[in-house]
């Protein structure tokens, strides 16, 4: 659940090849997982159980690796950087569990990995920090090769 957290802040660069590594990853723990039930399979049982071992090992390999990128960027060292970004405000924002979303979404444009970004807000938050003509905010990011973390911003005017 922390790692959920600190990926919702995380823009990775777009060379990392986070799904590809993700599903190898839960693969050969999958084929790890049904090499052992092939082994110690009990008298009787079909391939299913086999199946069903490299099932086990598949989901517990990949809840596993899943965020480890963005917990990456969030641990290791780097820059702390400051840029000034255009911002774009959505509503609802970006989903919460499966069947939740934010009150507001903030999109911001990372300037280290040149992608967008969009955090969880609520309008009471945007009436108090953003007034008439704040068309720019200022963000504050640790970055690394792999990407961005975004620790702070601020609404600012042009």
């Amino acid at each position: 659940m922390w790692a959920d957290g600190v990926a919702r802040r995380v823009v990775l660069m777009k060379s990392v090849p986070e799904w590809t590594t993700y599903v190898t990853v839960a693969s050969i723990l999958g084929l790890i997982f049904s090499g052992l039930a092939v082994y110690f399979r009990p008298v009787g049982e079909s391939a299913t159980y086999v199946l069903k071992a490299f099932g086990c090992g598949f989901s517990v390999g990949f809840i596993c690796i899943l965020n480890c990128y963005s917990v990456y960027v969030y641990i290791a060292p780097g820059k702390i950087i400051q840029y000034e970004s255009e911002y774009e405000v959505t509503f609802p924002g970006p989903a919460v569990g499966k069947y939740s979303h934010c009150e507001a979404g903030l999109w911001i444009e990372d300037a280290h990995t040149k992608r967008w970004l969009q955090l969880c807000t609520n309008r009471t938050n945007l009436y108090n920090d953003r007034k008439q003509g704040m068309t720019k905010v200022w963000v504050t990011a640790h970055t690394n090769k792999l990407g961005s973390y975004i620790i702070n911003y601020q609404f600012t005017y042009d």
